[in-house]
Parts: C-alpha cells; structure tokens; sequence
C-alpha cells in the first residue's frame, strides 16, 4: 500500500515545472529525503517527520486534505458576513434550517463518516483520495502538475488565512470583512502590531525571522557531522 500510495503523491512531470529550483529559504539546501518531486515541495521538513518513506505518503495526503478544509472553511468564514449574517462564529445559529441545528449536525457529522470511510478505502487502494469511488475526483479532466501545486500552495494559504481569522476574531471581537474595513479607514491605528497583542507579535516575526538563518547556519557549522537520520523533535538541540 505504501509503494501505491508514494508514486500517486509524486508529480508527473516535476523536472517541467519552473520552481524545481526554489527552496523554502534563500540558500537553504534541501532536506536529504525531499526530492521536488512531490506538490508543493519546497524541501522543508526541518524536524525530519517526513524522512520515513512509509509514512510520507500518509503526510502529504493529511496536508492536502487540511489544505482543502481550509479552502471551504475560508469561504465559509468570509460569505455569511458578506450576506449580511454577521460574524462568522454566530452565522449558523441565524441560518434557517430544513432542519433543526443540532439535529442537522448530527445528520452531517455522520454523512461525514462515510465519505471519510470512502476516503481512507481510497487511499488504501489507489494512493489517492477523491469522492467516494472516483480517485482522484477529476470530472472535468483538468488534473495536471501545475494545478497540483497550485492546489498545495492555495491550501497552505487557506490554513494561515484559517488561523488569521480565528487570532483576529479573538483579538478584536470583530469577524475579517470588519478588520479589513477598519484597517483601510486607519492603518495606522488599526493593524496587528497596534492591537493588544502587537508586543507578542512583534516577537514572533523576529523569531519566525531569525529561525531559519540559525538552522542553516547550525547546519553549514556542522558540515558532514549533522545527523539527518530519524525525528527529532527539537531541530536545533
């Protein structure tokens, strides 16, 4: 099942793509067990979850499924407060339902469980996801490499933007449609850096910063003596 599932991951055709060459950080070199061959493979793994070739496949399945959550979780979280139904965390509570909610949710948690069954079979079995028996779910014939990766890279900008909405909400009070507006009428006062949280976020920019010119550096100060074999929870100890 792994060998199904580790050629179904890997593109096509990688070596047409035009960012074959680019890596997660200017300068950085590649962890030893991404190749580019695979969506959206940038070769960041600094903790090394992906050098089990078994369990790869497993992690790249699990990015691009959360990836398309996000997608449809976005779109949920912008419409209802462009429709008029506010915020998003207390749309569903002014929705009309065919059904009473909670009711519905329960129906729609176990219409879940089947598809979710199906997926898992699926991927099982071809090494590859789709909807219910079509993997990959493809009607209109537009699967290609570039499409892969673009699907990828929408995905890891739907799960940031995911993020983003749940920190602002809890930050402000106000769903992301408002803070976009309140930021346009004064960006100066109202932006993440002026809010409670700026010190905190002013921190972590620096951190996010500063961390990958301390890995690769630790990297090129160890030359041949860097261990890349196995997990290692803390890349930098």
């Amino acid at each position: 099942m792994q060998q199904v599932a580790a050629r179904a991951a890997k593109l096509d055709k990688p070596n047409r793509l035009w960012e074959l060459d680019t890596v997660w950080y200017p300068g950085a070199e590649p962890a030893p067990h991404l190749d580019a061959t695979l969506a959206g493979d940038r070769g960041f793994d600094p903790l090394g979850l992906g050098a089990n070739p078994d369990t790869l496949p497993w992690l790249v399945e699990a990015e691009l499924y959360n990836g398309r959550v996000a997608m449809m979780g976005v779109v949920g979280i912008l419409f209802p407060e462009a429709v008029g139904l506010g915020p998003w965390w207390t749309a569903p509570f002014r929705a009309d339902y065919p059904l009473p909610y909670w009711p519905g949710v329960v129906l729609s948690h176990a219409a879940m469980a089947v598809f979710e069954g199906k997926r898992y079979q699926n991927f099982k079995d071809k090494g590859e996801t789709g909807l219910l028996g079509m993997a990959p779910f493809d009607p209109l014939n537009l699967r290609d490499d570039y499409k892969r990766q673009s699907e990828v890279r929408n995905g890891r900008l739907a799960m940031l933007a995911f993020l983003g909405f749940l920190s602002q909400g809890a930050v402000t009070g106000k769903a992301p449609l408002q803070n976009l507006a309140d930021h346009i009428a004064d960006p100066v006062r109202n932006n993440i850096f002026s809010s409670k949280v700026g010190g905190e976020v002013t921190i972590a920019v620096i951190a996010i910063t500063v961390t990958p010119i301390i890995y690769e550096a630790r990297k090129a100060l160890l030359g041949d003596k860097k261990d890349t074999d196995g997990f290692r929870p803390i890349p930098f100890l």
